[in-house]
């Protein structure tokens, strides 16, 4: 009768899986991080546009539904 022969050192234990998890994780995490840090630049101007557009809003939104209390703002010119 033939010795089964079992190769133990081609197998995958559980700690080299956990690893190779783990290792895959760390490297797309950074992956994202780097990605994050060079677009974030770049985010800037447009959240900068949209503070002041909606600031605009808010500021004009109460004087376009008073439609009944509608006055006329005077105007003064000073000349020196």
């Amino acid at each position: 009768m033939q010795r089964l022969e079992i190769d133990e050192n081609g197998a995958f234990p559980v700690a080299n899986f956990i690893g190779i998890i783990l290792g895959f994780a760390s490297i797309s995490t950074l992956l994202v991080i780097q990605s994050l840090t060079v677009l974030l630049p770049l985010l800037f101007a447009p959240m900068v546009c949209i503070t002041l557009i909606y600031l605009l809003y808010a500021a004009n939104r109460s004087t376009s539904r008073d439609d009944e209390n509608i006055t006329v703002n005077p105007v003064r010119v000073d000349i020196l």
